[in-house]
């Protein structure tokens, strides 16, 4: 299996939720414990409120804005944020604004 392909060899699914994810190192590469995905929400698409039982998980906002709503609090993200999430946390995101937000995204 390889062990570095360029982004340009890496292939995008569209999610249920309507989100463009490319999982650049993960299940597709070998991995068994860890992944890492650009993933890119079109204007106006919003995730299925959802909580992960095991796994840690980090978004940092590379495009775009939008909101997040983790357990009972709601935040506005911008480019360059950086949002850590713990197993068990209910969370949310909403693409507000006029172009994709795209989030780098490990767990």
């Amino acid at each position: 299996m390889k062990t570095m392909r360029p982004l340009s060899e890496v292939p995008a699914f569209t999610g249920a939720d309507g989100a463009v994810i490319q999982e650049l190192a993960g299940r597709s590469t070998g991995l068994a414990s860890h992944s890492l995905a650009i993933i890119s929400h079109p204007p106006g698409m919003a995730t299925v409120e959802h909580h992960h039982t095991v796994a840690d998980e980090v978004y940092f906002v590379w495009r775009g804005c939008g909101r997040l709503r983790l357990d009972d609090e709601t935040v506005v993200v911008n480019p360059g944020d950086t949002i850590t999430i713990r197993p068990g946390q209910r969370h949310k995101l909403w693409n507000d604004g006029p172009e994709d937000l795209v989030l780098i995204v490990t767990c």
